[in-house]
């Protein structure tokens, strides 16, 4: 009875790997390390402006319901969720910056409303970033989404059922 699950999700237009389970006991092992926030979880993605130095930075998400979308607050507040996010440039041209980001927790639209509420909106977002900016580079380039991709997971130490995959990283290739 038991059929194959995912055990993480992606936003939508947002591209890269996921962790499935192929038995009951490897799903559950999985599920704990996502509670448990043991698996790391790494995206690429460019974003406006010129970063020059590895972050982290936190906040608290309050979600709109009626226009899926959320916003980050410096303080807390009742009943928000706490969001930690890092980050480190990979690359940069002055006018955008490829970033690495380490999702230490993960909620919805978690990295493109954090990196917006610091200004640096991820190219190609429509719901968080610069209208403008997306619209030059979709005339120009055809961008039609933002550009976030989750490219790597590393997997933690365990002796448990999932010991063969233990310490390992994942990369999924840039689409």
């Amino acid at each position: 009875t038991f059929r194959p699950s995912v055990c993480n999700r992606l936003d939508r237009n947002t591209s890269g790997i996921l962790a499935a389970g192929k038995t009951l006991a490897a799903l559950q092992e999985l599920n704990s390390f996502f509670k448990e926030r043991s698996i790391e979880k790494y995206y690429l993605c460019p974003v406006l402006g010129n970063v020059t130095e590895e972050k982290q930075i936190s906040g608290y998400l309050q979600k709109d319901e009626k226009t899926n979308r959320v916003q980050v607050q410096r303080t807390e507040k009742d009943n928000l969720a706490r969001i930690e996010t890092a980050y480190r440039p990979v690359a940069g041209n002055g006018n955008l910056t490829l970033l690495e980001v380490h999702l230490i927790t993960g909620k919805t639209h978690q990295i493109r409303a954090h990196l917006a509420s610091i200004g640096h909106p991820l190219l190609g977002d429509y719901k968080y970033g610069k209208p403008s900016v997306n619209e030059q580079y979709k005339k120009q380039y055809g961008l039609t989404s933002q550009l976030l991709h989750a490219y790597r997971l590393k997997m933690p130490k365990t002796e448990g059922t999932l010991q063969n995959v233990s310490g390992r990283e994942f990369i999924a290739p840039l689409p």
